[in-house]
This record gives C-alpha cells, sequence and structure tokens, in this order.
C-alpha cells in the first residue's frame, strides 16, 4: 500500500546541480542528459521487541494541559487521517505529496490496517491519546504470521485466517504516529510502553516493527526503545 504513494520526479536541472541535490535513501539518482531522474528505490528494515525484558527508561513531558490514554473506539478512526497526515507530512513519501493526495494516502493506510490489509487488529493493545479536546496520537498494533529470522514480515494470511493464527502470530507496530505540535516530548515512546503493558496481558512475548531506510527519526526512536535490529532479507549476510 505505501509503495503505491512513491512518485517518480524528473527535474530539467544541469549536471552541476544534479551534484548538489540532497540524496534521501528512498530513491535512486541518475542524470540523464538535460535531467535528474529521481526513481523510488524504498527499503524497508524489521526490528523486534522482546517483551519480556523491561523497556528503557522514557521520559514524556506532558505538554500545558493534561493528556489521557485510553482504548481505541470506532469513532476514532474518521479523526485519525488529518493528525496521521501532520504526523508524517516530512517523511517520504507522504513528503511529495500534494496536500489533498496526503490526505488520501492517509486515508487508505489507515483503512487498510482497519479493514484487516495489516492483519488483524489487536484491538484491546491500540491506544489513543488526547489532549486539549482531541486526539494527539495513537498506536495501532495488528496480527502477522510469524516469520523465521531474516524472512520478509507482512499481514498477509491464508483466507480464511487459520483456527491458531492468536496462537502462533506475532503482534506488529503497524503505525505509531503524534501530532506535529506534540513531536519530541516522548509521547510516541508513552504509547508504545501502554501498548508494551497490554501486549503482555494478551499473553504475547514480541512485537515486531517496521521502519523506512532513511527516516532516520524512526530508526532512532526504534533503537531507543529497545527494539533489535533483523537481518535484511535481501542481504547474502543471514546473520
Amino acid at each position: 500500500m505505501l509503495s503505491d504513494w512513491y512518485r517518480s520526479l524528473q527535474l530539467p536541472i544541469s549536471v552541476d546541480l544534479y551534484h548538489q541535490l540532497p540524496r534521501n535513501a528512498a530513491y535512486k539518482y541518475e542524470y540523464l542528459g538535460e535531467y535528474a531522474l529521481l526513481s523510488p528505490r524504498p527499503k524497508t528494515y524489521n526490528a523486534l521487541l522482546d517483551l519480556t525484558q523491561e523497556m528503557p527508561a522514557r521520559n514524556f513531558i506532558a505538554p500545558s494541559g493534561p493528556v489521557t490514554f485510553r482504548g481505541l473506539r470506532a469513532e476514532d478512526w474518521a479523526e485519525f487521517t488529518p493528525l496521521f497526515a501532520g504526523a508524517f507530512q516530512r517523511v517520504q513519501p507522504f513528503a511529495s505529496l500534494a496536500d489533498n493526495e496526503r490526505l488520501e494516502a492517509s486515508l487508505a493506510c489507515l483503512e487498510q490496517t482497519r479493514t484487516g490489509g495489516d492483519g488483524p487488529l489487536i484491538e484491546t493493545t491500540c491506544i489513543v491519546a488526547e489532549g486539549e479536546g482531541r486526539i494527539i496520537g495513537a498506536i495501532l498494533n495488528t496480527l502477522i504470521p510469524r516469520r523465521e529470522v531474516g524472512e520478509w514480515w507482512d499481514g498477509t494470511w491464508p483466507t480464511p485466517l487459520p483456527a491458531d493464527a492468536w496462537a502462533t502470530g506475532r503482534p506488529h507496530l503497524t503505525w505509531v504516529f503524534v501530532s506535529p505540535w506534540h513531536a519530541g516530548e516522548g509521547l510516541g515512546s508513552e504509547l508504545l510502553a501502554r501498548a508494551v503493558k497490554a501486549l503482555r496481558a494478551a499473553g504475547f512475548s514480541d512485537l515486531a516493527s517496521t521502519f523506512l531506510l532513511g527516516n532516520e527519526s524512526s530508526t532512532l526512536w526504534h533503537w531507543r526503545n529497545g527494539f533489535r535490529l533483523m537481518p535484511y532479507p535481501a542481504s547474502l549476510r543471514k546473520t
């Protein structure tokens, strides 16, 4: 789904300007005579959090007003779309989209999650943060098939869902997003900590996640919260 929103970019610039372009790891850069061609080449990495271990210490800096945390409600999805679009407005592929396209892409990604396209929602572990009379953040976890180390992770299950899916599957942190007005306050980590508590109560022992190469803030967030990088499936190294 996310890969559908990447756009190739053709820039009519000189070769000197081409060499000065900032690079983004999600794109391949080429100069073809009179223009630069930027072609999407997104690469995702897998990470795993051991839920049997204590999480690293965190420091949630509450904003001026109180913040409350609660479970997911059906009516939340309509409010998620603009929040999601704002949270990822500087992250590819959303950063290259016009405002209306960004909202459309956000709605499509959320709909895929809501309808089970990323695996069944583990609703009891999805947490919503409210502040200033509105939703300011959320974490959404889904159930994916358990894969061997070094294999691709996704939420594709056989149809119908196997009877033992909930016993053999693995929870996956599919989305965590926070209002850009509250970025850097530790709210995402606080949402994760509360989701981890719910996942432990549900009997899960680990939590999978996926992040894009080039999204440094996501990479650092996973590292800071104790996720362990897993082998890249396309690498010749399997450990």
